[in-house]
């Protein structure tokens, strides 16, 4: 998978009972992240997870988003719905997962210490968004604490075990969505 594109959800895929037939407006599944950082490409890792688990999903884009860039509001203002995927720094054991929605999700990235070693922050790209009116009223974020980050190609053990558990927060949040909007 390359960076910044999306991936390629094979038709022929088994479609694991994770999203069901829920009818989905577009929804962007972004997963952040540097692949040769270790626990820091949990996103893009989690993509793949999601792509085997999902197979084709009407109405769903997944993206590796790669290290994040301005080039991402193309993207992110054709959706209407919108999940990032990220390891975030929660002072929390390896592989805890916390999903953040909406506001939530606006006052966790515009903490003090949401730094980002990615070219734009999450928050900056969602700031822009805002200012171009172009911000899914629906969004969520669901992170991972890292646990290395550092040179390699591998996920800690932490990490790949809590890999179903972010697929459990995927489909969950669009479940509720879904039954929002019904």
């Amino acid at each position: 998978m390359s960076r910044n594109s999306a991936v390629a959800v094979s038709p022929h895929l088994p479609r694991a009972p994770l999203l069901e037939d829920l009818a989905l407006r577009p929804t962007l599944i972004m997963g952040v992240g540097n692949t040769l950082q270790g626990d820091d490409g949990v996103g893009v890792h989690a993509l793949h997870w999601l792509q085997s688990a999902l197979g084709a999903q009407p109405g769903i884009t997944l993206y590796d988003a790669g290290t994040l860039g301005a080039t991402l509001l193309v993207e992110i203002e054709q959706a209407e719905r919108l999940i990032f995927i990220d390891a975030m720094r929660m002072n929390s054991v390896p592989g805890t997962v916390r999903c953040f929605e909406g506001a939530a999700m606006d006052q966790w990235l515009r903490r003090a210490q949401a730094g980002s070693v990615h070219e734009v922050s999450l928050g900056e790209l969602l700031d822009m968004a805002r200012l171009l009116d172009r911000l899914p009223s629906r969004r969520a974020l669901i992170g991972i604490e890292p646990g290395h980050i550092g040179w390699g190609e591998h996920l800690s053990a932490e990490l790949t075990g809590a890999l179903p558990q972010v697929g459990s927060c995927v489909r969950d949040v669009l479940r509720r969505w879904a039954d929002e909007t019904a």
